[in-house]
């Protein structure tokens, strides 16, 4: 049974700076990023942990897949004391009080469950978990680093490993140790994405691009909204254009749109462009990127239209980047002649 605290591989992005290469329309300010979920905790898995070691701990291990945590804390705490020595008791009455949110006292335990038995990898990757939580990412750099020592192939401790280095400002071997979370769990997509970010920062572009090929086929418009940011900022523009194509299939929205609109312009695609643009509006006429955005687009062709577009982005985003960068663009357009 495992009930490990999975470490958020939390992807510190901006909203997609839109327009990577070209002139018109220019980069979109920060804004928000996409949504993106903290990955899922891992299942109970009856296999992932030897047999429970006596009928009070599996009787805690039952209560803990049901939710009831009182109710496996008093059973826990009671094999606890029958036999101190026993590292599942102590353990399983973390997870227990983890459950009921008394961190330092499931921290205490899962310390416990480590001096009883250092190759518990469960105790090693909740108790990372709760110092990385906690801020303490030396503590978690520590704990993870000595359950890698017994499990070097864990998967959430190598992960563990890579946000605490992160954390601690090691981008270096962030890097490398996220790359070898990625070995040990391949079909990660947030994690892989992680990586990209980092070897596109040390300038190693077709590594980051195989990272997000590889999981470009993922099922979430969120993770692929989230693709379609990085291959634009990476200038591989039909990738970015397939990633926000699937997106859209699963999810018809006004966000998705806009960005494919300005990954098209990037392209060359005009008029695919303000197909995306117009459709943004479409499902939301006060959605202002998009209005920013067809305004900028449509400058060279159609001046009163443009101003307009501008106008509402302005109107919809007053104190905003978008309203500001609309102002701006406003300004400069009607100096024009």
């Amino acid at each position: 049974m495992n009930l490990s605290r999975a470490l958020r591989a939390a992807l510190s992005s901006t909203w997609l700076a839109l327009a990577a290469c070209s002139s018109n329309p220019p980069p979109q300010a920060p804004d928000e990023p996409p949504p993106l979920d903290d990955p899922a905790p891992t299942k109970p898995n009856k296999d992932a942990v030897v047999a429970p070691s006596s009928d009070l701990v599996k009787q805690g291990m039952s209560a803990i897949e049901k939710q009831d945590f009182a109710g496996a804390k008093k059973l826990l705490a009671e094999a606890a004391t029958s036999d101190p020595k026993d590292p599942q008791a102590a353990f399983y009455l973390g997870v227990a009080m983890d459950g009921l949110g008394d961190v330092p006292g499931a921290m205490a335990q899962y310390k416990k469950a480590l001096e009883l038995d250092p190759k518990l990898a469960e105790a090693a990757v909740n108790l990372s978990g709760a110092q990385y939580d906690q801020k303490d990412a030396a503590g978690a750099l520590a704990t993870a680093e000595q359950g890698l020592k017994a499990n070097p192939k864990s998967p959430e401790l190598l992960l563990n490993r890579a946000l605490s280095l992160e954390a601690l400002g090691k981008k270096e071997e962030a890097m490398n140790a996220y790359g070898a979370a990625v070995k040990a769990r391949p079909d990660d997509a947030q994690l892989r994405i992680t990586y990209a970010e980092y070897l596109t920062a040390a300038g190693k572009r077709d590594d980051a691009l195989s990272q997000l090929r590889a999981v470009q086929n993922v099922e979430d418009p969120t993770l692929l909204a989230a693709l379609g940011v990085r291959f634009g900022r990476l200038k591989s523009f039909p990738d970015c254009i397939a990633a926000l194509d699937r997106a859209l299939k699963l999810k018809d929205s006004a966000d998705l749109h806009t960005r494919r609109g300005v990954c098209r312009h990037d392209f060359g695609d005009d008029a695919g462009a303000q197909a995306d643009y117009e459709a943004a509006l479409k499902l939301d006429d006060k959605f202002a990127p998009a209005h920013y955005y067809l305004g900028r687009h449509l400058e060279k062709k159609d001046k009163k239209r443009a101003l307009e577009s501008l106008g509402n982005a302005q109107k919809l985003d007053p104190t905003g980047p978008i309203g500001k960068q609309a102002k701006e663009a406003s300004e400069e357009l009607k100096k024009k002649k």
